[in-house]
């Protein structure tokens, strides 16, 4: 497609046009809803077999830990096999993993170290689905409507983080508390419908594949991304907005409680802030069709994140800390969703994969394990100071790498 087409603004929602990406983008909003129901009943289970903490971080390290290294390996299977067929592959043993949870709770045969064993297996199965995803992205939408694609794409988790939790509070208020095993055995049944739904794209062309061994197929892609002096800058900007940044949130119970003294409904408030304006940033940014200058918006997008997230560390009244958050999650939205779009530019279809893998470890893996940083960082100096310095070296980094990332298109 010539370049001059592909900067024309595009209708509102063109991404929702393409039938592929209607039914790909749908099926992803119901799996994570069902995600988001397994993670409250997981969350309430884990604690109420343990009646500690630690086991909550201990599941959340599980997790973390395979989106570290293995997206490597995962981002050179997408580019050897059939995307599609290696997310529904992936779709299914989740669900089978759902599955047997919900067999174990419903019998009450459960135990700490299942719950913890399924965390592990979700970080694993993630890290080899993550980038074949990313990288289907563009074989389901025309160029010029990547953007709003990417935008919608990235809100999907978002969207389920309300009906998840507001589902699993209707159902469990329905069973009752003690049949958590019902909210595993739908999560298991949102997986599967998922694979329905992945069955029924048509029309996609197979990207094509390489044909080096897997371990020199991982080196080619790193050497693609080293390659690039932007692409550098973008996984640097992101890992540092995602370690020292985006790990605000798990600091929120220390500010709703002991900086703006509220209390669990507050802190419910808190949290949902930063999810409605990603909401709301996505969809403006899929509305708008608009590409404009990805290096410009990215800069800025940087910047105005810092500023909101310093205003927010500073802030001592939750009516001022919620619209903030609610800001500061467009902001973010706007950051991932460019960066993410133009890594995949980028990237040629036979290397997406691989390039797309490195994406996630910075924006999913390396922010995962961001938060035990920031807690460190809060135990020492304080949760406000401690995310004020996080939002200085966002601010620091955007404008350390200003001149790069405005050569990105």
């Amino acid at each position: 497609m010539p370049d001059d087409q592909a900067e024309q603004p595009a209708p509102e929602f063109a991404a929702l046009r393409s039938r592929p990406f209607a039914i790909f983008w749908t099926g992803l909003l119901v799996s994570h809803t069902g995600t988001w129901m397994q993670s409250v009943g997981q969350g309430w289970l884990l604690y109420q077999l343990t009646n500690t903490p630690v086991w909550l971080g201990a599941s959340s390290l599980a997790f973390a830990l395979p989106m570290v290294v293995l997206p490597l390996f995962g981002g050179a299977l997408a580019d050897r096999i059939h995307r599609l067929k290696l997310i529904r592959g992936m779709q299914l043993a989740m669900a089978f993993a759902a599955a047997a949870l919900a067999g174990l709770t419903y019998l009450g045969a459960v135990t700490a170290w299942h719950l913890a064993a399924f965390s592990l297996i979700q970080g694993i199965v993630l890290a080899f689905e993550g980038p074949a995803r990313h990288a289907t992205i563009p074989d389901l939408v025309d160029r010029r409507h990547l953007l709003g694609a990417v935008s919608m794409f990235q809100s999907t988790y978002q969207l389920g983080g309300f009906f998840g939790p507001a589902l699993a509070g209707i159902i469990l208020g329905v069973l009752g508390s003690d049949r958590i095993y019902a909210l595993f055995a739908l999560n298991s049944l949102t997986f599967l419908i998922n694979v329905v739904a992945l069955s029924c794209i048509r029309g996609v062309t197979r990207h094509a594949r390489t044909d080096s061994p897997l371990f020199g197929s991982v080196t080619e892609g790193l050497r693609f991304v080293w390659s690039q002096p932007a692409l550098r800058s973008l996984l640097v900007m992101i890992t540092v907005a995602g370690v020292f940044g985006r790990s605000y949130i798990a600091l929120m119970p220390v500010f709703a409680r002991d900086i703006l003294h509220t209390d669990a409904r507050g802190l419910g408030y808190l949290t949902a802030a930063p999810g409605i304006g990603v909401i709301v940033g996505a969809t403006a940014l899929a509305a708008s069709g608009a590409t404009g200058h990805r290096g410009r918006t990215i800069i800025r997008a940087a910047l105005i994140f810092a500023v909101l997230l310093a205003a927010f560390a500073s802030s001592r009244w939750i009516a001022l800390s919620i619209p903030l958050l609610v800001v500061l999650g467009a902001s973010t939205i706007t950051l991932i969703a460019t960066m993410s779009t133009t890594m995949q530019v980028a990237a040629t279809d036979a290397i997406r994969g691989r390039v797309m893998s490195v994406w996630a470890i910075a924006n999913v893996g390396l922010p995962s394990l961001g938060a035990m940083v920031t807690a460190s960082a809060a135990a020492v100096m304080g949760a406000p100071l401690a995310v004020a310095a996080g939002s200085g070296l966002v601010a620091i980094t955007a404008a350390g790498l200003r001149r790069r990332i405005l050569k990105v298109a």
